[in-house]
């Protein structure tokens, strides 16, 4: 049966996540805060399919989109790159307590329905400020795999300079059968 997987994000890392789980042949929902990024990715994968479909983040989103996927086996979060000049409480704001916001519901829906794995992907940076959002997602995911049931797998994937497809290959391997064997990690992909 074909995976049911959903991604979170925005920036070329949404596309490149979306490709490589339709590669194996996944079903793939989409939800981005931007239309803009909605479109230019699903124009990118081919247009909207049975396969592939996305809705823009807001009320109701989420709900549409795990009524459509039927069942939840897989969660990517990436949040968004924010410029350098963001403010931190707004980092913390998209990068984090979004991101905890949809890693919780996730994990909720695959509780009773047999487990799944939900891989956040921390923001690239070098600035003292991407650090603290590293740091902040680390001990949630830490804290969302001690609190998980059997079969719901909780890890953090830290690109630190990675490619997209390269990051895109080790959350499908996460999500895959060896994912089963990792629980709360924090790997830093270079």
């Amino acid at each position: 049966m074909a995976k049911r997987v959903l991604i979170a994000g925005g920036d070329e890392l949404l596309e490149a996540l979306a490709r490589a789980f339709l590669e194996e042949g996944a079903t793939v929902a989409l939800l981005t805060p931007e239309a803009t990024s909605l479109e230019r990715v699903l124009d990118g994968l081919g247009g909207e399919h049975d396969d592939r479909f996305g809705l823009v983040a807001g009320e109701g989103a989420l709900d549409a989109l795990l009524g459509r996927l039927g069942r939840l086996d897989v969660l990517v979060c990436a949040p968004q790159a924010l410029a350098r000049s963001v403010s931190l409480e707004r980092r913390l704001t998209e990068q984090v307590a979004g991101p905890s916001s949809l890693l919780q519901v996730a994990r909720a829906w695959m509780h009773g329905r047999g487990g799944g794995r939900l891989v956040a992907v921390a923001p690239d940076g070098d600035t003292q400020a991407a650090s603290m959002v590293r740091e902040a997602l680390a001990a949630l995911v830490r804290k969302l795999a001690d609190a998980s049931g059997p079969g719901v797998r909780v890890n953090l994937l830290c690109p630190q300079g990675a490619s997209s497809a390269a990051v895109a290959d080790c959350a499908r391997f996460l999500a895959g059968g060896a994912g089963r064997a990792l629980n709360g990690q924090v790997l830093t992909l270079t």
